[in-house]
């Protein structure tokens, strides 16, 4: 409950205040009163108040001087005149003090609760706009994370010209078009006694690794004043990326030196194996896709030759140039894409092809868990669409760890094509409306905030983390109809509402409702409602 002082040099006036203003109604309670300025300034110091109604003419100090000195040293209060009419244009001076209540005496009590119902929702307002402002003070730090993350992630997977590169999201990574760069993907190798039963122990080891490089890495880009960018990858695997403006050759010895820091500090700290594919470095961050295919090419030797050890491209690019095995970037692209459109057949028709020329080529059998565990947290990551999510890192790390029990090569290809199969499953039973309705249902929250702006379904799916044509193929499933009619639909409603209020122009009810252009407006109106909005008056 909020506070209230009351100051007037009348008895009367302060009876009379206390005594019929149902401030116990309003959410307020006085507690105390003042003759004049100089007494309510030291109880105020006693016990700030959120409100305080002032007279002006007081003896001592005089309302003005108050308010000029609570304006001063306590600005959080809020300031209500109560003054007389004749009085009523000094008291027009405390508006350079940032006052914006008054009421005249005599005053119905009507007329003062309103006033005071005016005040409070203000501090409603700015004491929610404060909780929003903190709340999102708070979780910056997390959303940039995983906005770089995704951004990360996405540059690693396609090959991107300097033109696909928003200067908004180079911006979000503090970047030039043409920094420098080097890639570094960092293995770690599971110890035969983490067996599934010991799951919980490998994850707890992983997480130490990734906080001993974490530690390494902040330290030295500090010492060394340059750019990076720790990627949790997969179950076994994290990818470094460093950034050095106007400096290539440079980046290459920095990357170097950190490269060897980690593997030292790793061993020294944990008993765990782990060995590095260090990219050479590229003019762009347009080319951070070769340089991470220069990385896996440097850890391809590891198949062959041994784990703790440093593997440099440019070291390694010579030795089996004629047959090494070229990780197939473009197709894993394709079978992103055909996941993430829900192309059932192109997605089993790319993976049969893909896994016929793996069969074929006789790939390393590391290199093939690596391809898997990608098509599988590729699956993951679109079940985040879904409403089943309940326990998934659980499901994660079980079914990364099934990728380690198969045998062969051809029996973790055949389990992997079983595991498409049911998210195929999976997605279709989705699809039918039975888990999904809540999604459906952000969607409608967020026209029911935003029609009156101009929004579009992609804008939707990008805030809810869902592919646009899922969403839309969703949205029609469910409700019966397209996005589109639905949001014209839902204008249309609204328009209606403000046309019955007749206190606006067509134009300015078009405006109101998300429409740029008046003339569509009313096209649209016409055909939902069979008559124009002049019309509907």
């Amino acid at each position: 409950m909020k506070s209230i002082l009351i100051i007037d040099d009348d008895q009367s006036v302060r009876d009379g205040l206390t005594k019929h203003v149902r401030w116990e109604q309003l959410g307020l309670q006085v507690y105390d009163t003042a003759s004049d300025g100089q007494q309510a300034l030291e109880k105020i110091k006693d016990q700030q108040p959120d409100l305080i109604i002032t007279d002006i003419y007081m003896p001592e100090m005089d309302g003005l001087t108050l308010i000029q000195k609570v304006t001063e040293e306590y600005p959080d209060i809020r300031i209500i005149i109560h003054s007389g009419y004749n009085h009523f244009d000094n008291a027009r001076k405390a508006i350079r003090f940032g006052v914006k209540h008054f009421f005249l005496k005599p005053s119905p009590v009507s007329e003062i609760e309103t006033v005071l119902q005016e005040v409070l929702q203000e501090i409603e307002a700015e004491e929610k706009q404060k909780t929003i402002l903190k709340t999102y003070q708070e979780q910056k730090p997390s959303y940039l994370a995983y906005r770089k993350d995704a951004l990360i992630r996405n540059m690693l997977m396609n090959r991107l010209s300097s033109n696909d590169l928003p200067s908004e999201k180079l911006e979000m990574l503090d970047l030039e078009q043409d920094s420098p760069l080097t890639v570094t993907t960092i293995t770690i190798n599971r110890p035969p006694y983490l067996t599934k039963a010991h799951e919980r122990d490998w994850q707890l080891m992983k997480f130490s690794v990734g906080n001993i490089l974490l530690e390494t890495i902040e330290a030295f880009a500090a010492e060394h004043h340059f750019t990076t960018h720790l990627l949790d990858y997969s179950d076994s695997s994290y990818i470094l990326i460093c950034f050095q403006p106007n400096n290539r050759i440079y980046l290459e010895q920095l990357n170097d030196q950190l490269a060897q820091q980690m593997m030292d500090n790793v061993l020294y700290y944990l008993k765990v194996s782990l060995m590095m594919g260090v990219s050479n470095a590229k003019d762009g961050i347009h080319q951070m896709m070769d340089a991470y295919e220069e990385s896996m090419r440097s850890l391809e030797v590891a198949e062959y030759e041994e784990w703790n050890k440093i593997y440099r491209y440019e070291e390694v690019k010579e030795q089996n140039a004629n047959d090494a095995y070229i990780y197939p970037f473009e197709t894993i692209k394709e079978i992103h894409r055909a996941i993430a459109d829900k192309e059932y057949e192109a997605l089993l028709s790319i993976w049969r092809e893909f896994v016929n020329g793996l069969e074929e080529k006789q790939s390393p059998f590391y290199m093939v868990q690596t391809i898997s565990i990608n098509i599988l947290s590729t699956l993951m990551m679109e079940d985040h669409s879904f409403d089943h999510v309940d326990n998934q890192p659980v499901k994660k790390s079980s079914k990364i760890m099934e990728v380690y029990e198969q045998p062969t090569t051809k029996e973790l290809l055949d389990w992997v094509t079983d595991q498409i199969q049911e998210w195929i499953e999976q997605v279709q039973q989705s699809l039918s409306g039975q888990k999904t309705s809540k999604l459906v249902e952000r969607v409608k929250e967020y026209v029911r905030d935003y029609y009156d702006e101009e929004i579009t379904l992609a804008e939707i799916a990008d805030s809810l983390y869902v592919n646009r044509n899922y969403l839309s193929q969703l949205f029609k499933k469910v409700t019966g109809e397209s996005f589109v009619t639905y949001l014209n639909h839902y204008r249309i409603k609204k328009a209606k509402e403000l046309l019955r209020e007749k206190n606006y122009m067509v134009y300015e009810v078009s405006d109101m409702v998300g429409y740029q252009n008046s003339t569509y407006f009313s096209q649209v109106f016409k055909a939902i409602t069979g008559v124009s909005p002049s019309e509907y008056f």
